[in-house]
């Protein structure tokens, strides 16, 4: 059986991750992720996802890259279903609104679910696998290219 601290530490990994990304804390949100992480987003990006793990420093790097050119956003994640598979395996899925904001009037709204994973590493939780299944949209989502032009070097 594994103690509840496992559990709340892989908890307190959705809010460590909504938290770093809004307040645009990316040293934070480096240390939610693994070394590398399978990502999946084909349901959000309509791309297929990466066939091999990517690096955890990469991952952060695309999100700053689409975060950074809004004026702000929240993150809310709950529902949480959490499962502690081992010392060093877990899984959860957790429901996700995730808000985007350029200004009062034009904004993108997007919602779903996570299925995540989390390994410990080190004594460490950290997320190895994040894959979004987007259920629904709301407002402006052409934001997303004009947020890329506007952070691309």
């Amino acid at each position: 059986m594994t103690d509840f601290s496992d559990w709340q530490a892989v908890f307190d990994l959705s809010l460590r991750y909504a938290e770093a990304i809004d307040r645009r804390n990316w040293a934070d949100m480096l240390e939610v992720f693994a070394p590398t992480v399978r990502v999946d987003f084909s349901s959000f990006s309509h791309a297929p996802a990466p066939a091999e793990p990517v690096d955890g420093a990469a991952w952060v790097a695309v999100v700053k890259g689409t975060i950074e050119g809004f004026a702000s956003t929240q993150h809310l994640i709950g529902n949480q279903r959490i499962t502690v598979d081992s010392e060093t395996s877990a899984r959860y899925t957790a429901y996700v609104q995730a808000q985007h904001w350029m200004s009062r009037d034009r904004w993108y709204l997007v919602g779903g679910w996570y299925d995540n994973e989390a390994t410990c590493i080190a004594g460490r939780w950290r997320l190895s696998k994040v894959a979004f299944n987007q259920t629904w949209d709301a407002g402006d989502r052409t934001l997303l290219r004009e947020v890329a032009r506007r952070v691309a070097p």
